[in-house]
């Protein structure tokens, strides 16, 4: 998938002034935005909620540059392994303290070579932070690695917290208490599996937001996120926060009171093979399943034109991305039965279902529709493309949980869908 569709209503219980010094917005979320675990150095959380509430160094700009942010410039020593960053002065944390050298390090040394944050270089390979002086930190890393900077603008776990923010204050090893940041939002208010509310950081450094107040609503049905935007609940929902089958679209465009707005991504939805699977370990039969998918089917009838057919892993959107490196496989149900025969696999029971050795080709598709409910109707489409070279699919729809335990803990799947990432992270994050 390709664009990203938010729905706004046009006209809400609030406005935005022109002065932009009022107004207010409800935006529906899928999950508890998990306030009271959001600390800067996890995984905790509403990963949209981070940039929102924390800032980095430097930020990820259109097309991978990197851009100032609490650092207003940078050296990178002649080897490639020291960075010396130049803090931008006068800046606070939304409680008041004050941002410099000493507060970086504080949250550097708490992400810093921990095993968590093992597919992070900047953070397994950064051996001191030296501060210079009250506003010019300089890191210290054991090798040279091109990405540095772009890992350093991730939403998570990189991003700068105040001391104030564990308990005791300072301590490296303190108590997480709440959110406290550099960013143009602060926490209100959290009410967990109910609601989260953004105001204004009064101290932020930067173009005070233009609206005064968010107001993140948990709704996990993605049925009912529709409903609730219609009756005028929400005044957003979409994108990833907050997901909207797409089967619902083209109804919701024909609703005069709502507002469609798309907008290009860089994410992909992809299937996961388990190599521990028999069948999947000849290169034949995953090269096969990959023949059958008919993705342009897929993105003209299912989902009305949202969306393109996926080349390769990664949209053209994504840094590095060519047509050279970025090849796939064309829908081909010849060459699909091809490799299948080929690998000795034939129908011959009659039964419409491959066997071979007396086994009969079926394997399970796990998803989830909770985050992605076009996730469902996605699996069904493949599991009849499947069906027409012999291959016999039984969907396994898990509650979220369910899902990320089976994807990343257990890997119990056969065959799972996934996606790419949304931002820096793409694409060498990913690929880590």
């Amino acid at each position: 998938m390709l664009l990203a569709a938010f729905l706004t209503g046009c006209t809400t219980k609030t406005g935005v002034s022109e002065k932009g010094k009022g107004g207010e917005i409800t935006a529906a979320v899928a999950q508890d935005a998990g306030f009271d675990q959001l600390d800067a150095a996890s995984y905790k959380g509403l990963i949209q909620a981070y940039p929102m509430i924390y800032d980095s160094l430097v930020e990820y700009g259109e097309k991978g540059r990197i851009i100032p942010s609490l650092a207003t410039s940078w050296e990178i020593s002649p080897d490639g392994k020291a960075y010396t960053f130049h803090l931008r002065k006068g800046v606070k944390f939304s409680d008041g303290m004050p941002f410099n050298a000493e507060a970086v390090r504080f949250s550097l040394e708490r992400w810093r070579q921990k095993p968590e944050h093992s597919s992070i270089t900047a953070s397994k390979a950064l051996e001191n932070i030296e501060i210079v002086d009250s506003h010019t930190i300089k890191l210290h890393f054991n090798t040279n690695y091109y990405p540095i900077l772009t890992e350093l603008t991730y939403p998570r776990p990189v991003r700068i917290i105040s001391p104030s923010a564990v308990t005791p204050a300072g301590d490296l090893n303190g108590k997480f208490v709440k959110p406290i940041g550099t960013g143009p939002w602060m926490v209100e208010s959290y009410s967990k599996d109910q609601q989260a509310v953004l105001v204004r950081n009064p101290n932020y450094w930067g173009d005070m937001p233009k609206l005064s107040k968010i107001v993140l609503k948990v709704i996990p049905d993605p049925q009912t996120r529709v409903l609730a935007l219609q009756s005028g609940e929400v005044d957003l929902a979409g994108g990833r926060m907050s997901n909207i089958p797409l089967e619902s679209l083209p109804l919701i465009a024909k609703d005069s009171k709502l507002k469609l707005h798309r907008t290009e991504g860089s994410t992909s939805y992809y299937l996961i093979f388990n190599y521990n699977h028999e069948f999947f370990q000849d290169v034949r039969i995953r090269k096969a399943v990959n023949h059958v998918i008919n993705k342009k089917s897929m993105v003209d009838h299912l989902f009305g034109g949202v969306g393109k057919p996926a080349q390769g892993l990664f949209q053209f959107t994504v840094p590095y991305v060519t047509e050279r490196n970025n090849q796939g496989y064309p829908y081909d149900l010849n060459k699909a039965r091809e490799l299948l025969a080929e690998a000795g696999w034939k129908d011959n029971d009659g039964d419409g279902v491959l066997d071979k050795n007396g086994k009969p080709f079926k394997i399970s598709l796990t998803f989830q529709n909770l985050e992605y409910p076009e996730w469902k109707p996605m699996c069904e489409a493949i599991q009849g493309d499947l069906a027409k070279v012999g291959i016999q699919v039984n969907l396994k729809m898990l509650e979220r949980t369910a899902y990320y335990d089976e994807l990343w803990k257990s890997k119990g799947y056969e065959l799972i869908i996934y996606r790419t990432y949304s931002d820096s992270w793409n694409p060498h994050g990913f690929l880590a």
